[in-house]
């Protein structure tokens, strides 16, 4: 009887021992598959955290900032940002300025012919084979208070220039008459009145219109006083039958103190006929400028005729 309890305490110890070993076993295999399941660094810092007989501690985030020397902590500079090459406002070339109407007519007369020059030394070399060269030196805009009353939409231009080739340099004047792109001159006088709408010159119009025509005569001295009369009746009668001149106006022109006489025939209308004389010379508060750097104007300087137009 005793032999049997021994046995059965021997069976009962065997039987928990296997319990134990199955225990730990079960446990082992646990404790190997979440190692395994844990990353690299929280496995770290999970092993750090069990240690025994350490107290816990928290890795910090990865920072850029070191430290010197003396243990202070330097905080590196900001990269700077690379801006991308652009041209220097010294390289960017500059807009090429529009060139002014004057300065138009300018490079227009110094290039208008053969005769025409740029400079005095260029005209020289043009005189070797022509007898005569003009050098435009300025182009301006003149307003007359008689051209902007009769003719508001038209341009007048005064282009001065020196003409070579005889005893002394000789100064001169072309005026330039435009409007809408054509050109006039005194000869085509009448067309520009059409031009600006004066078909037909009247009581109020007419002394407007003989003093307008008066001062496109007059382009050597335009760059100077002007003085015009009033517009009175005439009675004259010219060289040819239907040549009746009605009125008048007398003109005077600082440079020079030229006194000039204008007679106008005006018939049915229309301008018919202008003719001019200069009844003396030097006379008032003028320009001294000797008549061998500008000439006296020729005996038929004033005189045009519109018949047929």
């Amino acid at each position: 009887m005793a032999t049997k309890k021994v046995q059965l305490s021997n069976v009962i110890l065997i039987g928990l021992g296997m319990l134990i070993l199955g225990a730990l076993a079960v446990s082992s295999v646990s404790c190997n598959q979440q190692a395994r399941s844990i990353p690299p660094q929280e496995s770290a810092i999970a092993r750090q955290s069990v240690t025994p007989g350490q107290p816990q501690t928290r890795v910090p985030p990865a920072s850029t900032a070191t430290t010197d020397t003396s243990g202070a902590m330097v905080t590196p500079r900001a990269s700077a940002t690379v801006m991308p090459r652009t041209s220097s406002p010294a390289n960017t070339p500059l807009p090429t300025p529009t060139p002014t109407k004057e300065e138009k007519l300018l490079v227009e007369m110094q290039h208008s012919d053969i005769q025409s020059a740029t400079s005095p030394d260029e005209c020289a070399k043009i005189l070797e084979t022509q007898p005569w060269c003009n050098v435009t030196k300025s182009v301006v805009r003149i307003v007359r208070p008689e051209w902007e009353q009769l003719l508001p939409r038209t341009e007048f231009y005064l282009g001065k220039y020196d003409l070579y080739g005889g005893e002394v340099t000789q100064q001169r004047i072309a005026l330039i008459i435009e409007q809408d792109g054509q050109r006039y001159t005194v000869k085509t006088f009448d067309r520009l009145l059409e031009t600006n709408g004066i078909a037909t010159i009247t009581d109020e119009n007419r002394e407007l219109v003989a003093k307008a025509l008066v001062l496109v005569t007059l382009d050597n001295y335009l760059e100077e006083e002007i003085t015009l009369s009033a517009l009175r009746n005439a009675d004259v009668q010219g060289g040819f039958s239907f040549e009746h001149y009605n009125y008048t106006i007398t003109a005077w022109t600082k440079v020079q103190g030229l006194s000039i006489g204008y007679l106008f025939m005006f018939d049915q209308g229309r301008l018919r006929m202008v003719t001019g004389y200069v009844n003396a010379y030097n006379t008032g508060d003028y320009i001294d400028v000797p008549f061998r750097e500008m000439p006296q104007p020729a005996y038929d300087a004033f005189t045009y005729s519109y018949w047929g137009r």
